[in-house]
């Protein structure tokens, strides 16, 4: 998870390019303007989103034309397919399609993909969404093997090697996939209108980490060692600060929560969840389950993650066929949390989070972005403030003044860490410098 120590600096030309933050000095700092600020960058933009159309299926094509719109995706992005009907995709099937997108999307700046269908939600025993993104791995190969029993299921996830790739494509050549599940427009379009609105609100709310009575669907959370697992929702605990990250979160020992008005997250440990409309999920909320058949969208045989999304959850996941109880399997509040706190957009932050996603669907609104780039900053009476999420307990980062966007900078507040991940202010009281940058050491 130490995903800040190796955090980017993108140079002030490829800043409006690349999605880098910045605020652009409307005068020389000196003359009492406010300064120009570069922020590492910290995620992929929507003019790197690529979204696939199925043609044959009329609410794919009012879906991707609603979100095109919605997120300004460019033209040259969309991909239109003939995708067969059903709620598993042949391979026969499955592979001229990639070839297909592989080659529309080739000298763009797609970095990753959004899928505009509910059906087809599986490639075999792959989900849609690591198929399109890793490539088809069939099940009993001889390397890589896409198994049930086996606590790994297709190619190694590109970001574990590198957590800290906010090109995946550029860096790796594969690009995470998300599909926007609906069954209607209005189901579509309501999805799609949370993800936007919860752009940059930095909100306030909590993160519920259940240990439920069923153990064994319980592994992120439960507090005991009986099953061998790693608690990884209190080693999560063990580096947030509930106060100063402005999200409380506490392992929770319930089955479920009801008419809570603060979801955040909610990683639960039920095969179906009750109580999930009597909540309210913030814009931007995530919520999934660790079960068997959760990818299953829309229905499902257990409760289909479909169903938070339905309750008022912007992301969720879940596995397309039996994947037994490997954590490695679903989605880490470890990984996940921080991520997306700390200025990833959804997809990135929930494709990061799990190690072994080839049976698992990420489904959602792609872009969503509650904590904006990590970052903002304001100017008033010659004092430059700067906030941020993304600072990684153990890692150390500094704020330098430059003469301009081009250096020599030179440290100005040096030596900078926190104890537990937090909103973290910095105030330069003269702030007479042109411009300044804040990177990781």
């Amino acid at each position: 998870m130490q995903y800040g120590g190796g955090m980017r600096w993108i140079a002030i030309v490829a800043l409006a390019a690349c999605g880098s933050s910045k605020t652009a000095a409307t005068a020389d700092a000196s003359d009492g303007g406010a300064p120009e600020v570069i922020f590492p960058r910290t995620g992929v933009t929507s003019d790197q989103m690529a979204v696939l159309v199925n043609d044959d299926d009329p609410l794919s094509v009012s879906i991707a034309e609603y979100y095109v719109t919605a997120r300004h995706i460019p033209a040259v992005n969309v991909v239109h397919l003939h995708v067969p009907a059903g709620a598993n995709l042949a391979v026969a099937s499955f592979t001229p399609l990639a070839a297909q997108v592989d080659a529309a999307l080739a000298g763009t700046d797609a970095q990753a993909i959004a899928i505009t269908w509910t059906q087809p939600y599986a490639v075999d025993y792959m989900s849609i969404t690591s198929a399109f993104a890793l490539g088809y791995i069939p099940q009993n190969s001889t390397t890589n093997a896409c198994s049930n029993t086996s606590p790994k299921c297709g190619p190694d996830n590109p970001y574990v090697a590198d957590p800290n790739s906010t090109s995946p494509f550029t860096d790796h050549a594969f690009r995470p996939a998300m599909t926007i599940p609906a069954t209607t427009l209005a189901e579509a379009t309501a999805l799609i209108d949370r993800g936007v609105a919860s752009d940059n609100t930095w909100p306030t709310g909590s993160a519920y980490l259940m240990s439920t009575s069923d153990h064994v669907r319980s592994a992120r959370c439960v507090l005991d060692t009986m099953y061998g697992y790693i608690n990884e929702c209190q080693l999560f605990l063990d580096t947030w600060d509930t106060t100063a990250s402005g999200i409380a979160a506490n392992i929770v020992m319930a089955d479920s929560i009801a008419n809570k008005t603060d979801v955040l997250f909610y990683v639960q440990g039920l095969a179906s969840v009750p109580d999930l409309a009597t909540n309210t999920y913030l814009p931007g909320a995530v919520a999934d389950h660790l079960t068997s058949y959760g990818g299953d969208i829309p229905t499902s045989g257990q409760m289909s993650c479909f169903e938070f999304i339905k309750a008022g959850a912007t992301g969720s996941f879940g596995t397309v066929v039996e994947p037994y109880a490997f954590q490695q399997k679903f989605p880490d509040p470890r990984v996940l949390i921080p991520r997306y706190f700390g200025g990833e957009t959804l997809i990135e932050a929930y494709w990061k989070s799990v190690a072994s996603p080839g049976m698992g669907i990420f489904i959602g609104e792609p872009l969503a972005r509650p904590f904006g780039t990590g970052f903002r900053s304001s100017f008033a009476d010659g004092a430059l403030t700067i906030e941020t999420t993304t600072m990684v307990p153990g890692h150390s980062y500094v704020i330098e003044a430059g003469d301009s966007s081009q250096g020599p900078f030179t440290p100005v507040l040096s030596n900078l860490s926190v104890a537990k991940s937090q909103i973290s202010t910095f105030t330069i009281s003269a702030a007479t410098a042109p411009t300044y940058r804040f990177r990781a050491i």
